[in-house]
């Protein structure tokens, strides 16, 4: 459901994502590139674990414009005062529900 939902991050990949290992290391390539330094997305992935920061890179690559400053947004979701109220699970089938809608 990631890869489908978040087309931008995806098509950066120059190979099929498979499973989680494949999406973890596709964000992990992804995060520098949109100012997150690396050793920011490794504590991350020590604090919420790798699924949940991932799914981070990936959802907020597709919400694109929105986030004036990823680096900032990234930090707040996985290791700030908002980590506890980021769900990645419902994030992506809003963005589902949005990418139906303009079908």
């Amino acid at each position: 459901m990631l890869t489908s939902v978040c087309d931008q991050a995806t098509s950066f990949s120059t190979e099929r994502l498979r499973n989680w290992f494949d999406i973890e290391n596709h964000a992990r390539t992804l995060a520098p590139m949109m100012g997150i330094h690396p050793e920011t997305f490794e504590k991350a992935k020590n604090a919420v674990g790798a699924q949940k920061a991932s799914c981070a890179i990936f959802i907020m690559l597709q919400l694109g414009k929105r986030i004036r400053d990823f680096g900032a947004y990234f930090h707040s979701i996985t290791l700030g005062q908002r980590q506890n109220q980021f769900d990645p699970l419902a994030l992506i089938k809003r963005l589902s529900e949005t990418n139906e809608q303009t079908v």
